[in-house]
């Protein structure tokens, strides 16, 4: 057996020089982040066509200014949190930055955009004295107050201690107002306040009191709560209640039968049983811890009181309750509290006074409540006049649980009202920072709480396909499109600025820009280029064009065995048809199977099943030949029927996309002729693809129709040497539409919501590409090699920049 093929391949490209000016292409839409390297990028299945491909970028993360990667948005949001750490009325709260709460704020300006108010829209429920509301630090909020068994409007004779503690939850920013707000700015500063006045009394020694005398409050009690969850201002409910206050005994010392028989109607209130949507009771766990007690209120729990000192081993009973009250859990919270100013290993101790989470753990955490600046409403300290307007510091659990139900707001906010408020609760607790001293359970019980990490995705994250959030999904890390070529940017424009939600292994919602996860082709890479440049110079369509053929003994030399009128050909990993140009350019690798028949009539077949690399690509062609009364002048025509089993037309599916196949016709009209000492050639196709859809987020695709042409003129100079002009537009997409259901959210009961999106997939350009080569041949074979081109449209892209390149090489012949 006689082969004789050039040398194409890796050996040779290091003899070859090739210049890129702009690029193989410069198709994608812009420039597209990629990631920091934090989360794996998804593999894809190989598609048609040799073009360089932007990868999707799957942790592409959705802001007001569009698509951030993970690095972008890292900066962009550290660069805001330094911009709150520097602001006055943040820096008078170091409470804050102990909490994380300026990543928090950073992530919802981020989304939501410049200027906006954590809380924003919510309203948030106090249980205290009262409030001040011509304070300056409440400055343009909604407050509504309302005075509960007998309470009195707070005159400043008094300091206000529910003035306090709401501006620790919504005392307002500094602006450009001319209100200035010399205390912190609280928590979830956009939110507005409902505040429920009860008559509050000063703390005293700590007392053992049992339950029986709380049959007297039972009623009173319950009718508040009753009230409280009902309340609707303005429309709104009340999601979350701060209660700052509760009795003194700790919650060890009563046992649940005893509540439930003198407080059980309170319970029952509390309890909120049917309740939809639960209200969540955020409570002070006490300052009990180091009072004076007398041993003698304590021989049912002799360790509570040690040297006449309270040892305050859980919370008082109220903030308790869920110790012993099951159908309270996952709604009521106790809160202890950590001194900023006592630290190991830069972390917070617990502060001296705070009662420890002890055998409430399970529903008890930590926040600060040392030194915490507050709006100040009392007597003048100088002259002790009331009604003075200031901020001062204060100590107490009855600050660290505002700093909690403000927290409780701000991840309701950054998660759009979409998570239910046990969920939040859940949410809150899980994420706390559990490391270090905080492990103790005992003491801080969950943890201290951290905003940036409850506002983050927990575990996994995947975009769900069913109809809950439990139903699952693809995992966000293995989703994306790549785009074959003659897709260009359709579908990634018609994707511009649509949304999908993804959802954490709690249940919680993040928000991605659906555009980043589709990924379109840049065009022919400088190796495909040159592989083009370096491959025997064929007639312009004849089939099939293999760098091998095989010659069987007896055959007089042709390169087929003789079938009498017909030729049977077999090509190997190469284009079954001798132009890129072409329906069949999805086909490269293919092994094909030609028969030259009768009436100038080809058929091939060809697959690249079976193949590691190329996506499973079948189909077969037929081409007829007809001579033109012009001069070397011929007229073709050709039809064919091409079947994808995992792409369409080279677009490749991963994840929450699903898998698509595609079965396509198309047929084209092709002619040669001489004009002179110039050979030219022209050709069009035209095609039609019916898409296969399947497990994903498509829902509907329409046919898509499909052209391709080439016009080439080759002119031989007296030197012996060729040159080729050709003007030429690859494969493109020229109608279709697609139709998707995107998750964009969930409801409170975990149903997913859907967007139904009609997508275009007609891209915005038309890729021109003008190219002139120009052949050598050697006197030993081969030949020297140069080529130079220029692209209008790179990749069907209007706005993408024109590319250019410039190619050389040196192919020689090898006998084997």
């Amino acid at each position: 057996m006689s082969v004789k093929r050039p040398i194409r391949g890796l050996a040779l490209w290091t003899l070859l020089v090739a210049a890129g000016c702009g690029g193989g292409g410069g198709g994608s839409a812009g420039p597209v982040p990629q990631s920091d390297g934090g989360v794996p990028s998804p593999q894809f299945p190989g598609g048609g066509g040799g073009g360089a491909s932007t990868p999707p970028n799957p942790d592409c993360i959705s802001t007001v200014s569009g698509c951030l990667s993970p690095t972008e948005y890292d900066t962009s949001r550290k660069a805001l949190e330094d911009e709150y750490e520097e602001e006055v009325d943040v820096g008078n709260q170091p409470a804050l930055s102990t909490v994380r709460a300026e990543r928090a704020w950073a992530q919802i300006e981020l989304k939501h955009g410049t200027g906006t108010q954590p809380g924003s829209g919510i309203t948030v429920g106090i249980i205290d004295s009262g409030i001040d509301t011509q304070h300056p630090v409440f400055a343009g909020k909604t407050i509504t107050e309302e005075f509960l068994d007998g309470a009195n409007d707070e005159t400043g004779a008094f300091t206000s201690h529910g003035t306090a503690v709401a501006s620790v939850i919504a005392s307002r920013a500094n602006d450009d107002s001319g209100i200035k707000n010399t205390s912190g700015r609280g928590i979830a500063w956009g939110a507005d306040l409902a505040m429920f006045a009860i008559p509050m009394e000063s703390s005293g020694p700590f007392r053992y009191v049992r339950t029986k005398p709380w049959q007297l409050g039972d009623k009173k009690w319950s009718a508040t709560f009753h009230h409280v969850t009902g309340w609707s201002g303005g429309g709104r409910s009340l999601d979350f209640v701060n209660l700052s206050f509760g009795y003194r005994g700790m919650i060890e010392q009563y046992s649940e039968q005893e509540l439930r028989t003198d407080f059980g109607t309170t319970i029952a209130e509390l309890a909120q049983s049917g309740a939809a949507e639960k209200t969540v009771f955020v409570w002070a766990a006490g300052n009990s811890h180091g009072d004076y007690c007398l041993p003698d209120d304590f021989t049912a729990n002799p360790d509570l009181c040690a040297g006449n000192q309270v040892v305050a081993k859980s919370p008082t009973v109220l903030a308790g309750l869920p110790v012993w009250i099951a159908e309270l859990r996952g709604h009521s919270i106790a809160v202890v509290a950590v001194d900023d100013s006592r630290k190991t290993n830069e972390q917070s101790m617990i502060a001296s006074f705070s009662n420890r989470c002890g055998i409430a753990a399970e529903w008890c955490l930590a926040a600060p409540g040392v030194e915490i600046t507050a709006a100040y409403f009392g007597p003048n300290p100088d002259t002790n006049a009331p009604g003075t307007r200031d901020s001062y510091k204060a100590s107490g659990t009855s600050l660290s649980a505002p700093l909690v139900t403000g927290g409780l707001v701000v991840m309701d906010h950054f998660f759009r009202g979409q998570v239910p408020n046990t969920d939040l609760v859940t949410r809150l607790l899980t994420t706390a920072n559990r490391q270090g001293i905080y492990a103790d359970r005992a003491i801080y019980g969950r943890g201290l709480m951290d905003l940036a990490a409850a506002t983050s995705p927990v575990g996994s994250t995947t975009l769900s396909l069913g109809a809950t959030v439990e139903s699952g999904g693809g995992d966000l890390t293995a989703t994306g499109i790549r785009l074959g070529r003659a897709f260009g940017d359709g579908l990634q424009r018609s994707l511009a600025g649509q949304e999908i939600a993804a959802f954490d292994s709690l249940g919680a919602p993040f928000w991605f820009e659906l555009d980043s996860f589709v990924s379109i082709d840049d065009g022919p890479s400088p190796a495909a280029r040159l592989h083009d440049l370096m491959a025997e110079p064929p007639s312009l369509w004849h089939t099939p064009r293999g760098p091998v053929a095989f010659v069987p003994d007896g055959t007089g030399g042709t390169d087929a065995p003789d079938l009498g009128d017909a030729r049977m050909r077999l090509g190997f990993l190469d284009i079954p048809a001798g132009i890129e140009e072409s329906h069949l350019s999805l086909a490269r690798n293919a092994i094909t199977l030609s028969l030259d028949g009768h009436h100038r009539i080809t058929g091939t077949v060809f697959t690249t099943a079976g193949f590691a690399g190329p996506a499973p690509v079948t189909g077969f062609s037929f081409a007829h030949r007809s001579p033109l009364p012009a001069p070397g002048g011929s007229m073709g025509l050709r039809a064919g029927w091409i079947a994808e089993s995992e792409t369409l037309l080279g677009t490749a599916p991963s994840g929450a996309f699903g898998t698509l196949a595609a079965n396509a016709v198309f047929g084209g009209i092709e002619t040669e002729l001489e004009a002179g000492s110039w050979h030219l050639a022209a050709r069009a196709e035209i095609g039609t693809t019916l898409p296969l859809p399947d497990g994903g987020i498509f829902t509907d695709m329409s046919p898509i129709a499909t052209t391709a042409f080439k016009l080439a003129g080759t002119r031989q100079l007296a030197s012996g040497d060729s040159m080729t002009i050709a003007l030429s537009q690859p494969l493109r997409v020229e109608g279709g539409r697609a139709s998707l259901s995107v998750p964009v959210g969930r409801t409170l009961d975990g149903t997913i919501l859907h967007s139904v999106l009609s997508a275009d997939l007609t891209p915005s350009g038309r890729e021109i590409d003008l190219s002139a080569e120009w052949r050598r041949p050697l006197a030993a074979g081969g030949a020297v090699l140069a080529g130079v081109g220029v692209t209008r449209h790179p990749g069907h892209v209007a706005h993408a920049r024109p590319s250019a390149h410039l190619l050389a090489g040196l192919r020689m012949p090898l006998t084997l």
